[in-house]
């Protein structure tokens, strides 16, 4: 009798079946991280299918340190204004650091409205609309912007904008080669490896070696760093809102870490580096953090737009930590500080009513005329 023999797989075979086994178990991975990360990660924040960004759901929303108030329009706190032409509607764009948590009160938008109103002229209401969503990055801000904002015809809009660019997405797919930053971009959009970064930069890698401090901290690779795509989102958003006639207002990015800083200070100031392998350092994180700064100054002089410096407000303080509960999130005090230096650059730009906005900046630009005259733009 002749022996029968057990069909078996060629190597080339067996390889694709094994590339399709494991690319599926990722792909599931994938999906389901993602789903949990869009819809089940946290209840007042979900992502918008159809405008593929991140939105609030209206509601109290109830979580371990505060409780978010959402309004039925999707935004942070009370309910909208009702429309007239007696109303100055400012709209702050931003990530967690204009969110504050989606308290009602504690963030810089609703202190700001509060300071407009208590010198509002007679005849005039103040609203300042908190737009931020935890999470955001510019390019899902320039979504949300274009979807939500943009509706509500606001006369100013501020923009603070860049930590999750910076924290969270690798330097070459911010800068360099159009090719390459394309690639890595595709790859930082995958929740397997945000997961993966935030697990060994986040949780283990502190754990296992302290970051450098003192002059060996800075090895210089952010010297001259360039965030293109950051950029790129940047003149869309001043675009975007300039597009129906209303003014754009950029604020550079602060920092409670400081270049002198131990290893006690960083502990103490719950200081918190990037998710990636570089800038584990006090001297390359401040170079990074520069880098996004140059570019909001230099777009902000390019495209005559208002600048609000945050970063150099803050850099004169000397017990910075108290304004903040880790690298860039604000305590109460720095969101006080931050309305502070909003109302400011406001007033310098005299962005704080119709017949001041009226004034032309001196650029091509006109200033927004008021809510009267929102018929004639449209």
């Amino acid at each position: 009798m002749t022996e029968q023999r057990e069909p078996r797989f060629g190597w080339k075979k067996s390889i694709l079946f094994s590339a399709i086994l494991i690319g599926t178990f990722f792909g599931l991975a994938e999906l389901l991280l993602r789903g949990w990360s869009y819809f089940v990660r946290e209840k007042a924040i979900q992502f918008d299918l159809a405008t593929e960004t991140f939105v609030l759901v209206p509601g109290e929303h109830p979580a371990r340190f505060v409780t978010a108030s959402i309004n039925s329009d999707g935004f942070v706190g009370k309910e909208l204004e009702p429309e007239g032409d007696d109303l100055w509607r400012i709209v702050a764009v931003g990530d967690s650091c204009t969110y504050g948590g989606g308290h009602k009160t504690d963030n810089y938008a609703a202190m700001l409205e509060l300071m407009l109103d208590q010198q509002a002229p007679p005849g005039r209401r103040y609203e300042v609309v908190n737009a931020g969503v935890s999470g955001l990055n510019s390019e899902l801000a320039l979504r949300r912007l274009r979807s939500k904002v943009i509706a509500l015809e606001p006369d100013v809009v501020t923009i603070y904008i860049g930590w999750n660019d910076l924290m969270k997405v690798d330097p070459l797919s911010q800068g360099g080669g159009e090719r390459w930053s394309s690639v890595a971009r595709m790859i930082d959009d995958l929740w397997l490896v945000k997961g993966m970064r935030k697990l060994i930069f986040f949780y283990l890698r502190s754990n296992l070696w302290p970051p450098k401090t003192g002059p060996e901290s800075r090895t210089g690779r952010f010297a001259d760093f360039e965030p293109s795509f950051y950029e790129h989102n940047l003149v869309e958003m001043i675009e975007a809102v300039r597009g129906i006639g209303s003014r754009p207002v950029l604020l550079t990015l602060p920092t409670v870490v400081k270049p002198d800083m131990t290893l006690a200070d960083l502990e103490n100031a719950k200081v918190i580096f990037p998710y990636f392998r570089s800038a584990y350092g006090v001297g390359d994180l401040l170079d990074l953090i520069a880098a996004y700064n140059r570019v909001i100054r230099r777009v902000a002089a390019r495209e005559d737009v208002p600048l609000v410096e945050l970063s150099g407000s803050f850099e004169e303080i000397e017990d910075t930590p108290r304004y903040f509960i880790d690298t860039m999130h604000l305590s109460p005090f720095g969101m006080e500080l931050v309305a502070t230096e909003v109302l400011a650059g406001l007033e310098r730009s005299h962005l704080l009513g119709p017949a001041a906005a009226a004034r032309p900046s001196g650029g091509q630009h006109a200033a927004r005329p008021g809510r009267a005259s929102r018929s004639s733009l449209e």
